[in-house]
């Protein structure tokens, strides 16, 4: 059988989502568990590569087992053995050919920027606390240069020389939500490190160290004097995940969660 989980988790402990050797990560942890459960070795597709630090409200992972077990006993037997810092949202089978990676359609990653000139600490976990405020209006214009399809190398990592680096973002949105400034990214794909990349040359763009013109000149893939600035993992999360509803019935997460 095919399964799919989908959770929720804290950052801050783990080294990223992706499994690696002597370091603590999210796939790391949900393999041993399973594989526990299941007596065999479980190996698991996960639905994004997330950062060090970077945090999920919804997050994903789809596995193949031969053994089948009741859903309802294996949500209760991960929430029982998973630490506090993952919390298991739902459990499901799906179709033999589905994959929790290749199987989504969007993803929506949200930065949080504690803007004010008073910040509490006790948001640091989930949130960046810049030096200075930024300029709300030139975040908002910033932003919505990078909606539509651009060639996105100078704004990321690409892990492969001959990756495709012409992506489409969907949408960007700035909004004031209690004492965050939240900035919402929406795409089917990702590069590697891009939205940090993103949010950093937004905030380069309100400081007055970089302009529009420079952002329009990359985005076509022009090489012009620019240093790139990645935006603490703390401030990223990933938001939201949509698959075919055909394929997953009625969804569990609202449109937007909250803390």
């Amino acid at each position: 059988m095919n399964v799919l989980l989908r959770f929720s988790f804290l950052g801050e402990n783990f080294h990223g989502t992706q499994k690696q050797p002597n370091c603590r990560t999210v796939q790391g942890e949900f393999e041993a568990k399973l594989s526990v459960i299941y007596d065999v070795p479980v190996k698991t597709v996960l639905s994004s590569r997330l950062d060090r630090g970077v945090s999920a409200l919804d997050c994903a992972l789809s596995f193949h087992v031969e053994k089948r077990l009741d859903l309802d006993r294996l949500k209760y037997f991960l929430r029982r053995s998973l630490d506090k810092d993952i919390f298991l949202r739902s459990v499901q089978e799906v179709p033999e050919t589905f994959s929790a990676r290749f199987d989504c359609k969007k993803k929506t990653y949200l930065y949080r920027i504690q803007n004010g000139s008073e910040r509490n600490p006790l948001y640091n976990r989930f949130s960046f606390s810049p030096v200075r405020p930024l300029d709300e209006a030139k975040l908002e214009e910033g932003g919505r240069l990078f909606v539509g399809t651009h060639d996105f190398r100078f704004f990321a990592t690409p892990e492969k020389d001959d990756e495709n680096t012409i992506l489409t973002l969907d949408s960007f949105s700035l909004s004031k939500e209690g004492p965050f400034l939240a900035l919402r990214f929406q795409g089917a794909s990702f590069l590697r490190y891009q939205v940090r990349f993103l949010v950093g040359s937004l905030f380069l763009l309100s400081q007055g160290r970089i302009d529009e013109r420079t952002i329009r000149s990359l985005l076509r893939g022009e090489e012009v004097p620019f240093r790139k600035l990645k935006a603490p993992g703390e401030g990223l999360t990933l938001e939201r995940l949509e698959y075919d509803e055909n394929l997953l019935g009625n969804g569990c997460f609202p449109e937007r969660s909250s803390l």
